[in-house]
């Protein structure tokens, strides 16, 4: 079994911040663990408490995950695939008026060995997120920044067509937008990509909706100077302004840029002081020391808070900016 430290990335294989991040390790010379939450080439072996080892192997050789220098909350790492299961012995099971039962059962004895496995982990080393952060509630957040007095977008959550007939009467926007509750859709087949944007409601769109609906959120447009993509890392921050609103197909979202031989323009930006402990007070309260913060600068030069990612990519901030986030990390590492 390996016994020299080594730096525990914990990821999915799709993710390439995190392959970025690893070329950089490898450049210093920092030995390094990446254990990907979407494969099954790393198996879970043996863990004792006392003595403090738990083993994990990958590609023939065990590793300590208790002789860590520093760990990396990229993503979850850990899944089912790194433990055995045989699902078909589990078909024969006796509750047979309740047939997702061993199943359910099952995934909640790993929630409680997974939670237990990154709280022993993250204790006396260096970390960059946090495994109780990887996912925040957008909703609880924007609480939390009206709380430090952080100016969000009005807010509301509907589930009928009057609902929206009744924001759209009393608003002084020019539109109102919908957005996912949670994240968005991302999903990816052979065949097909879905994914999901943040949209105006139009009459159009008004009135396909049935007229009870599942609950949806849905906020005043911001008429925006522009937006700002801002990575932050131990009360650091690394931000980029985003000429989106001088784009008819980016002006509700700047993912939806079509024109590729046309891009959008982007460059560094510098945060107001009282922007930057606003934001500080979010995230510590959050427990987060690293994510993405999506913020909007209206036509008045207010900063809106919108929401933060805890693994969103940063990629597209640190190559425009020549700001090398992937080196910064590394080194923190």
């Amino acid at each position: 079994m390996e016994n020299d430290e080594k730096i525990l990335v914990l990821s999915r294989q799709d993710d390439g911040s995190t392959s970025n991040v690893i070329e950089w390790l490898v450049k210093y010379n920092k030995p390094y663990i990446r254990l990907n939450t979407d494969d099954d080439k790393a198996r879970l072996h043996f863990l004792d408490i006392d003595d403090r080892e738990l083993t994990v192997s990958k590609h023939g050789e065990e590793h300590n995950l208790f002789n860590i220098s520093s760990i990396w909350h990229r993503r979850r790492g850990f899944s089912l695939k790194n433990v055995a299961i045989n699902f078909d012995e589990l078909e024969k099971g006796i509750l047979f008026d309740t047939p997702n039962y061993h199943k359910n059962h099952i995934n909640s004895e790993y929630k409680v060995l997974m939670e237990y496995f990154h709280y022993i982990l993250q204790q006396d080393v260096t970390a960059i997120g946090n495994y109780i952060s990887t996912d925040v509630n957008k909703l609880i957040v924007l609480e939390i920044a009206k709380k430090y007095n952080v100016p969000i977008p009005k807010s509301y959550v509907v589930t009928t067509k009057d609902g929206i007939r009744r924001i759209l009467a009393n608003t002084d926007a020019n539109f109102v937008v919908t957005k996912a509750i949670s994240q968005g859709v991302y999903h990816f087949t052979d065949s097909y990509g879905y994914y999901s944007y943040t949209e105006r409601i139009t009459e159009e769109s008004l009135d396909q909706l049935p007229d009870r609906f599942f609950p949806s959120l849905l906020q005043e447009e911001i008429k925006k100077k522009y937006e700002l993509r801002v990575f932050y890392l131990n009360e650091e921050f690394y931000s980029m302004a985003i000429f989106s609103q001088k784009r008819a197909d980016t002006v509700v979202d700047f993912r939806k840029h079509t024109d590729q031989e046309n891009p959008q323009r982007k460059v560094p930006y510098n945060l107001p002081h009282h922007v930057k402990q606003g934001l500080i007070d979010i995230m510590n309260e959050l427990q987060l020391n690293t994510g993405s913060i999506d913020i909007l600068v209206d036509e008045d030069n207010n900063y809106i808070f919108l929401e933060v990612n805890p693994v969103g990519q940063f990629g597209m901030t640190s190559a425009p900016c020549n700001y090398y986030l992937e080196r910064k990390i590394a080194k923190i590492l």
